[in-house]
């Protein structure tokens, strides 16, 4: 069986799993060395919750790079803190980080209170014009973390499979500049809990940010096999089961996948074994 056999059998499994699904279900998989890649509702807008903080990253870091932010700004722990995902927000302070400090926050612990620092140092409308720079015409920066009027209001932080999968693509690259994909990798590699990296061996090197919301989950992942790096997005809405079959939804598919992009990034073009 050849590569593309295998990776179309793969396909074929995704796609029974999103069927199965109790509402709907995103993916995109892209494959840097082999330069395969497939979807299944790939283009559907999704809630992206917690990765959008990705983009955030990105922007905040560029304008780092210009020299219009200063990522070693000591920032006070604020008065009116963002509950949710976090920890700032418990804290009895006084406090004060750097910049920086919060955009790792802002990662790993996906801190709501960090998170809306860094919006307001890496702008609304300067994050979505970044955004369609590089192409990605769908993902949508809207509003603050936790802001509940804004989502009645149809006011969602959105993005799709296809385009977050594009986003490791364009970091993958060295874009929007070589130091600012390189410092977001680095912070994006830290260690943090989520939904696809509990499929992934602790001796793999990826990098991840996880999100959710009710009825909706979205992890993205950027692997890096020696051989076979590649790129995973799943995202959910509507979701008619509960959390823990939702979440076991998406390691199933990042079990799936790692397995198959393992066996190809071990095997030689006949589909022998050959690397370790």
């Amino acid at each position: 069986m050849s590569g593309n056999l295998l990776w179309h059998q793969l396909g074929k499994v995704v796609q029974r799993e999103v069927d199965a699904f109790p509402g709907v279900a995103g993916i995109a998989l892209r494959d840097f060395s082999g330069g395969l890649e497939f979807a299944v509702n790939g283009d559907e807008l999704f809630p992206t919750a917690s990765t959008i903080k990705i983009h955030v990253l990105a922007q905040l870091l560029r304008r780092a790079e210009a020299g219009e932010i200063d990522l070693t700004e000591r920032i006070p722990l604020p008065k009116e803190p963002t509950y949710g995902s976090g920890v700032l927000a418990y804290l009895e302070g006084p406090l004060d980080l750097s910049l920086l400090d919060m955009t790792i926050l802002m990662i790993i612990a996906s801190d709501n209170t960090a998170t809306n620092i860094c919006i307001d140092r890496a702008g609304i409308d300067e994050t979505n014009a970044l955004l369609r720079s590089l192409g990605l015409v769908e993902t949508k920066l809207r509003r603050k973390m936790m802001d509940h009027i804004a989502a009645v209001r149809e006011q969602e932080n959105v993005s799709t499979p296809a385009e977050l999968v594009q986003m490791w693509s364009l970091l993958h690259a060295d874009r929007p500049s070589p130091w600012v994909a390189q410092k977001c990798l680095e912070i994006l590699k830290k260690p943090k809990l989520g939904f696809l990296d509990r499929a992934l061996p602790a001796t793999v090197e990826f990098a991840s940010k996880p999100g959710w919301v009710d009825a909706a989950r979205c992890d993205t992942a950027l692997v890096f096999l020696p051989r076979r790096p590649y790129a995973l997005a799943v995202m959910t809405k509507y979701t008619l089961c509960a959390d823990m079959e939702h979440e076991d939804f998406i390691g199933r598919i990042a079990k799936t996948v790692h397995n198959t992009m393992t066996m190809l990034d071990q095997s030689n073009r006949y589909g022998r074994t050959v690397y370790s």
